[in-house]
């Protein structure tokens, strides 16, 4: 998980990552970045500093994205600055351009976000609530967003321009659909019970110490805020409860249903001929129908849906807003046992019977009341929630060495966890970001944390209770763990020299066969592909690969450690290159797309590593990895 960031984290992953992410950053904090500061800032992008402050939000969305706690802190600490010093780099450049964003495209961003809308709509005074709640006003919060997508547009202005030749395809595909045969044995590992001597115990005691300890404990006390708890606070009258009912009345019922059979006579539409053909033998088979023939014999005969056809025409059940409108209008006018005239859509005509009519039903007021008062509270309770979240963030900073003040003002209980380990816990420590949270620094050392989200209505605020370091075992509690390991190391290593010796025997012109033989394993025959899904492990593929072609007809022998420490000892008889004539043109495109985006990421890192050098990046000395 580490590595892919660290891959990622100087490509086009991390811009786009930001950049959609960026305006929630902006909501929860993130706009100190644009206020300044007086502490001495990590790093310094042109004129501009770059404070630690800047680069915690970033940090903790990377640590929340992992879902582990198995992580390099410092290494995801450097990560977030570099994200932070990049999208510094890019604001910088794009401002420069001149780039603009016009106001319609800024309030059409905004009012399609979900956390400023309800029910679906855009919402103006949540808006206005959650701008209150960050002390920020309405024309801070535009330049943000202005700001955010200038960003967006640069980073898309060199990485969607790149262009693939067909060079590049055909080389792509000569690797991608490459089939390369071999013939293999697998040499197993043997168990061993040789002797291990008491100073390679030791020894491998002292070097692998990691290996046996006793994990990092905590135990937090912890305050929560709820939304379910500011709900209680709400308490709507019957009329306000009646209104919303009515608000609401469609989502406390089922539509009318029909169920129905066709016949369909398709056609290309867009081809006159085609469907003047069709509505032809459409009115022809409603005559038919008329004189009284059996609409199931004449689906089953006629329809060219063919699913459908052996049941003689029934479709089932089907909702009006669930089909082409054409036909949806259609069979919704239509009374039971009643035959409509050919209906015309994108697939053709269809003859529709309704074979049975259910209607509509809603649930009496009586029935969905407790669920409406739910409701209700919940709604009129997310402005209050977000206030209270915002008001507990700044005081666990406030009062950072205690939760006495929170709990107080905000009529909060303060809870205790038993102990836990970064890996797992019980209660609310079974949460990776409660345990994540409860491993932070500022709360390892014996601060409030910050506000954590968990969810979307739910709050944290942890605060150290009990630290146990991580303790090493003793010798004697681990010895017999040592030698099992030991003796397995000296099996595998027996396993590889094995192997050595058979490949130096291929080598010297030995067949596999005959190599085979005094070790009493069989052989097999495998088409090894370097894409699409295989059996064949990972580790044969890659040395399968990386073997060189067979020259003059004679095979190229190696071989390959698999993970479980077994041995694979092969010949490569035949290498057949893939073929760009032979892909499907819609896999085509993709791989074009594929390969544009690629070259796109690689140009837009060489840019940025030009603008790194053009406006000046100046790292703290004790920020340098």
């Amino acid at each position: 998980m580490l590595q892919a960031i660290r891959d990622k984290a100087h490509g086009i992953f991390a811009w786009v990552m930001l950049l959609f992410v960026g305006i929630p950053f902006g909501l929860w904090g993130i706009n100190n970045y644009f206020n300044g500061g007086k502490e001495k800032p990590m790093a310094v992008v042109g004129d501009r500093d770059i404070l630690e402050k800047d680069v915690n939000r970033t940090y903790e969305n990377l640590v929340a994205r992992m879902g582990s706690s198995d992580y390099d802190e410092k290494q995801i600490r450097h990560e977030a600055l570099e994200q932070v010093i990049n999208m510094e780099l890019i604001t910088q450049a794009a401002k420069k351009e001149g780039l603009t964003i016009s106001e319609a495209d800024i309030r059409n961003y905004v009012q399609s976000q979900p956390y400023f809308q309800s029910e679906g709509k855009f919402d103006k005074d949540r808006l206005k609530s959650v701008l209150a709640s960050q002390g920020m006003t309405p024309q801070q919060f535009a330049a943000q967003i202005r700001e955010q997508m200038l960003n967006e547009q640069f980073v898309r202005g060199v990485t969607d321009t790149s262009i693939v030749t067909k060079r590049q395809l055909e080389n792509f595909y000569r690797l991608r659909n490459q089939e390369r045969q071999i013939e293999y044995m697998t040499i197993p590992v043997k168990k061993t019970e040789a002797a291990v001597q008491d100073k390679d115990i030791d020894a491998y005691y002292q070097e692998n110490k990691s290996q046996f300890q006793n994990p990092e404990k905590v135990s937090v006390d912890y305050v929560t805020l709820s939304i379910d708890d500011v709900s209680a606070d709400f308490h709507p009258t019957e009329d306000e409860l009646k209104s919303l009912y009515e608000e609401q009345k469609a989502q406390y019922g089922t539509p009318e249903q029909r169920k129905v059979s066709h016949i369909l006579i398709a056609a290309d539409m867009d081809k006159e001929d085609e469907a003047k053909a069709a509505m032809t033998k459409a009115d022809a088979l409603r005559e038919r129908l008329s004189k009284g023939e059996d609409f199931a014999k004449l689906a089953k005969d006629n329809s060219d849906d063919k699913d459908s056809a052996d049941k003689g025409g029934d479709l089932g059940p089907i909702n009006k807003d669930t089909l082409d409108p054409s036909f949806a209008s259609a069979a919704f006018a239509l009374a039971k046992g009643e035959v409509s005239k050919p209906v015309k859509t994108p697939f053709g005509y269809h003859l529709i019977k309704v074979t049975e009519l259910v209607p509509a039903t809603t649930k009496k007021f009586e029935e969905v009341r407790a669920e409406l008062e739910k409701s209700y509270q919940h709604n009129a309770a997310e402005n209050k929630f977000y206030e209270l979240k915002q008001k507990l963030d700044e005081m666990s900073f406030e009062h950072k060495d205690t939760l006495e003040p929170l709990a107080k003002n905000l009529n909060l209980k303060i809870a205790q966890t038993g102990l836990f380990t970064r890996e797992a816990g019980e209660g609310e420590a079974t949460e990776v970001l409660f345990r994540n949270a409860a491993f932070a620094p500022e709360v390892l050392q014996g601060n409030n944390g910050p506000a954590l989200e968990v969810g979307t209505d739910k709050v944290y605020v942890l605060h150290l209770k009990e630290h146990q370091l991580a303790t090493d075992k003793p010798l004697a509690e681990v010895k017999e763990e040592i030698k099992t390991k030991l003796r397995a190391k000296m099996a595998q290593e027996d396993t590889r020299k094995l192997a050595e010796q058979v490949l130096a025997d291929l080598r010297q012109g030995k067949s596999l066969a005959d190599a085979a033989k005094p070790i009493g394993v069989g052989l097999n025959k495998s088409t090894v592909k370097l894409a699409g899904k295989t059996d064949t492990p990972p580790a044969l593929i890659k040395a399968v690969n990386k073997a060189p072609r067979p020259v003059g007809g004679k095979p190229s022998a190696a071989l390959a450690a698999l993970d479980n420490g077994e041995q694979v000892v092969f010949i490569l008889t035949e290498v057949k290159d893939g073929l760009l004539a032979s892909v499907d043109p819609k896999e085509l495109e993709m791989a074009k797309d594929y390969l544009a985006k690629n070259a796109g990421q690689a140009e837009f890192n060489a840019y940025l590593d030009y603008l790194r050098a053009k406006i000046g990046v100046e790292v703290s000395a004790q920020f340098k990895q």
